[in-house]
Formats: C-alpha cells, structure tokens, sequence
C-alpha cells in the first residue's frame, strides 16, 4: 500500500476571550473549535525491475473533520497599532475511507492484492502567529495575518486484503501506521466581534 503526504484546510470559528486592559495588560486568551475539511485524493504508480513489474494504485475519501485549538498572545499597539502576536496549539482529525490494488506481474503469473481502507489522520501543530487587526470604528473588526511552526501528522489505519494469484485466492487484514512532522505554515483572515467588553468572538 502507498501513503501520500496529506494537506490540511481548515474553517473554524474562534471565541477569544481577553481580560480588559486594566485587569492584564495586553495579554489575551483565545480558544477554537470548528469543522476540518480535507481534500479527497487518488493516485496510481507502475514500477519495473527486471521481468517484475508493479502496478499500485489508490482511492481516498476524507470525511469533514473537526479542529480545536487554543493561544496565548499579547497586543503590540506600542509598536503598531492594531497588531498582536501569539503562540496557538490545535489539534485537527479526519477519517478517511478508500480502497487500494497492488497488482505484480512475473514473467509467466501475476498476482493481485486488493481491499478497502479505512484509516484516521490527524495533525498537532504549534505555531506562532502575528495578526493585524484593521480599525474600521465598527464593532466587528477584520484582521489578517499568519504564523510559522511545527507540525506532526499521523496516519492509522487498517486494511482488508485480498490476494489473488492464477489458482486461488486468501483474505487477511493489515494495520499500518505512519508518522511525519517538519515545518508549518498558516495564513489566515476574518473578524473579531465585540460581544462585551473584554470579550471578542
């Protein structure tokens, strides 16, 4: 079976809840929470060696999954009004269904290995980030922005395998589990609504 790299876009709604100026200075707390979407993706691979060639394809359907969140940040009027910057940890999971063939052609047989997926991926990320928030005199305020930082992405899941060759064919199962993590990035618009004093959404 052949895994892919996997790209994340993410719709969230955000609660950021602040302490008024007089109560903590600049510094903010903010929580979200929100749906994950996923793109579906397909893909196929031949590869030779010798008299052996190897033909791997694969199908996935990511269902909508979620993303929680949080961040620590502090207002930067003093440098320039309007911007802010944070640290965010989130979490975001989607599960995934699919199916896969693997089929070996030898000289004189072949063999076929094929079944359904049924996998889970998800993301852990930590980010800082630097948001700007645009002063237009309403209570609804846009900002744009983005941040940079680590990520980790793991994929498991479990396989139904059937193998068949020129005379027979045997089902079994298989698990399999894959992990990466590297650099992160984000870009990010929207707004911020004063529901009450200290208290944006």
């Amino acid at each position: 079976m052949r895994n892919k790299t996997l790209l994340f876009a993410t719709t969230a709604v955000a609660l950021i809840v602040g302490p008024t100026s007089a109560q903590a200075g600049d510094l903010y707390v903010s929580i979200f929470g929100g749906l994950n979407f996923q793109s579906d993706s397909s893909g196929a691979q031949t590869t030779t060696s010798g008299p052996v060639s190897t033909f791997t394809a694969f199908s996935e359907d990511a269902d909508t999954g979620f993303v929680l969140g949080g961040a620590v940040g502090t207002n930067l009027d003093r440098w320039l009004q309007g911007l802010r910057a944070e640290v965010e940890a989130s979490y975001r999971r989607n599960d995934v269904q699919g199916a896969w063939v693997n089929v070996i052609d030898f000289s004189a047989n072949s063999s076929t290995e094929a079944g359904p997926l049924t996998a889970n991926v998800s993301n852990f990320a930590l980010l800082a980030n630097v948001w700007y928030d645009v002063e237009m005199g309403w209570k609804a305020k846009p900002y744009i922005g983005g941040g940079a930082g680590w990520a980790r992405a793991k994929l498991d899941g479990a396989v139904a395998v059937t193998t068949s060759t020129g005379c027979c064919a045997l089902n079994g199962a298989q698990t399999f589990s894959q992990e990466n993590s590297g650099f992160a990035w984000q870009l990010g618009a929207g707004f911020n609504y004063e529901a009450s004093p200290g208290v944006n959404v």
